[in-house]
C-alpha cells in the first residue's frame, strides 16, 4: 500500500506540472491571439479553442495535488469550533463525503468518457478534436483527487489528548 501511496503522490505532482504547462500555454496562446488579431489584423480560428481545452486540463490536473497538499478551500467553522476527537470526526466525515462526491462524478465522468470514445464523437468547433480527450482529463482528475480524499481519511491521525 506504501508503494502506491508514493506513485500516486508521484502522478499527482507530475499531474500538476502538466497543468502549469498548460497554464503557460494558454497563457502565450491568448497573448499570440491579441497580437494576431489587434497588431497584424489576423485573427485565428484555432487558439481559442486551444485556450478552452487548456482551461479543463489546468483544473483537473492539477486537483489531485491540491487535494494530496489539502490545499482546496475548506469552510472549516464547526470544525474549529469543536475540540479532540469530535472535531477529528467531523473532518472524517468531512472527508468521506468529499472523497464520495469525486468517486461519483469521476465514475460517471469516466464512463461518459467511454461513450464518447465509441461513439467517436467530436468538439462542436472550427477545429474539433475528440471528446474523450477531455471527458477523460476531468475523469481522471475527479478519482486522482477522491483517492487522495479517501488516502487522507486512513492516515488522519487523533490529536493527543
Amino acid at each position: 500500500m506504501r508503494i502506491f501511496g508514493k506513485l500516486h503522490d508521484a502522478s499527482s505532482r507530475a499531474l500538476f506540472l502538466v497543468a502549469g504547462a498548460a497554464l503557460a500555454l494558454a497563457v502565450f496562446l491568448y497573448l499570440f491571439e491579441v497580437t494576431a488579431r489587434y497588431f497584424f489584423g489576423a485573427p485565428t480560428t484555432w487558439s481559442g479553442e486551444v485556450v478552452q481545452y487548456c482551461l479543463s486540463a489546468i483544473i483537473f490536473l492539477a486537483l489531485p495535488e491540491i487535494t494530496r497538499r489539502q490545499s482546496h478551500i475548506v469552510i472549516d467553522l464547526v470544525p474549529a469550533a469543536l475540540s479532540g476527537r469530535l472535531a477529528v470526526l467531523v473532518n472524517k466525515v468531512n472527508g468521506a463525503v468529499a472523497g464520495i462526491a469525486c468517486a461519483m462524478a469521476g465514475g460517471i465522468v469516466a464512463l461518459e468518457a467511454q461513450r464518447q470514445f465509441v461513439r467517436g464523437l467530436l468538439t462542436n468547433a472550427a477545429h474539433p478534436i475528440p471528446r474523450w480527450w477531455i471527458t477523460a482529463i476531468i475523469a481522471a482528475g475527479l478519482l486522482s483527487a477522491a483517492t487522495h480524499f479517501l488516502r487522507n481519511l486512513l492516515t488522519q491521525r487523533e490529536p493527543a489528548s
